[in-house]
């Protein structure tokens, strides 16, 4: 889920997302002996990758691990900074690696990943089209990644909370919930306060705007009871009656439906993020008999709705939800993942040439007394 869902160090996806929806995964066990390999592999190859927490989940590793013998190792991280500066220590120690759109051409111009052969991913045609070699993953003529999974950073607030739905960021602001919301420790909850004052381009702002947005942060913090890093821990806070909202992953929605605590998925006038993940080849690997065959195989339709049962993300393959339980399709609908339309609505993530400076203001308010 999408610069990204940031935490410096992930504990195990089992500790955090992994445990978000497992028990749904498991109804989906009939489909998981999925033929997508004409042939079993002579010898055991092996995946290491460098991904988000759920992308490497069990439920559907074990099934590829059968069909095409190829092991796998997983390393979880809680930012795309921590993939960049990964693959730039470590050439040679990843195979497969998923950054948001925000930082794909950055891995790209610093050569650090390799280019991909469309042709070889038989699921492609089914991918929704403006997934289909979107810009961030093109750079002269060649494609460098495998659109994956993406969403948009909800607002929650709980029904109870509000005598009517919110309809603009402004609430957040307001003074009589002090201490009652929890934000993500992530610069999008600073592109978020750039929305509600206004501003065009929330990812180019210039000084003067980046300033009007700290204070906007400050004045927010009075009602900031914590800043969240891990979906299972904004789960965690919201079930526990800690907070009545903030920004979330589609996965904590998807945890609390149906419980006790019955949440508003608000949609401001403001607009909100979107992000875009993606499979990138890691610079060499292409050679590795297993990163087609996986790439195929997180690519099917088959294989994502696996996927989706654990994170409750949208994926690249529109037939993805053909292949969900009644009850997750349900689900799906109800956040609007399953119009075509709705990839066209949010802002999606793009890079931020100031970076440095987003970060060095988020730091300071997080660190205000």
């Amino acid at each position: 889920m999408p610069e990204g869902r940031r935490v410096s160090q992930r504990k195990n996806f089992s500790e955090n997302r992994g445990g978000l929806v497992r028990r749904l995964s498991r109804t989906l066990g009939a489909v998981t002996a999925l033929s997508l390999f004409g042939a079993s592999v002579a010898s055991a190859d092996s995946l290491n990758m460098l991904v988000w927490e759920g992308y490497a989940d069990a439920s559907f590793v074990e099934p590829f691990k059968k069909e095409s013998g190829c092991d796998v190792s997983a390393v979880y991280v809680g930012t795309n900074d921590e993939i960049f500066a990964k693959l730039m220590a470590g050439s040679g120690t990843y195979d497969l690696v998923t950054p948001s759109n925000d930082t794909t051409m950055k891995l790209i111009d610093a050569g650090l990943v390799d280019p991909i052969d469309p042709g070889k991913i038989s699921a492609e045609a089914d991918f929704f089209p403006m997934l289909k070699s979107p810009p961030w993953l093109s750079k002269d003529g060649k494609t460098y990644g495998v659109p994956y999974a993406w969403g948009i950073i909800r607002i929650v607030v709980d029904a109870t909370a509000v005598s009517e739905p919110p309809t603009s960021l402004a609430f957040l602001w307001d003074p009589k919930y002090a201490g009652k919301f929890a934000m993500w420790d992530d610069i999008e909850t600073l592109y978020e306060a750039a929305r509600y004052l206004g501003i065009k381009n929330v990812y180019d702002m210039n000084d003067e705007e980046l300033a009007k947005v700290k204070e906007a942060l400050l004045k927010l913090k009075p009602n900031i009871r914590k800043y969240w890093t891990t979906a299972g821990e904004m789960t965690t806070l919201l079930q526990g009656k800690e907070v009545i909202g903030g920004n979330a992953w589609e996965e904590t929605l998807v945890k609390l439906r149906g419980g006790d605590r019955k949440l508003l998925d608000v949609v401001p006038k403001e607009g909100r993020g979107g992000w875009s993940d993606s499979w990138m080849i890691a610079k060499g690997a292409s050679s590795n008999a297993c990163v087609y065959k996986w790439l195929n195989y997180v690519s099917s339709a088959k294989a994502q709705a696996l996927g989706h049962a654990v994170t409750g993300f949208g994926y690249s393959n529109g037939k993805m939800v053909d292949f969900l339980p009644d009850d997750q399709k349900k689900s799906f609908e109800e956040l609007g993942m399953t119009n075509p339309e709705t990839l066209k609505t949010v802002s999606w993530w793009q890079p931020v040439k100031q970076r440095g400076k987003y970060l060095e203001i988020w730091n300071q308010v997080k660190a205000a007394q």
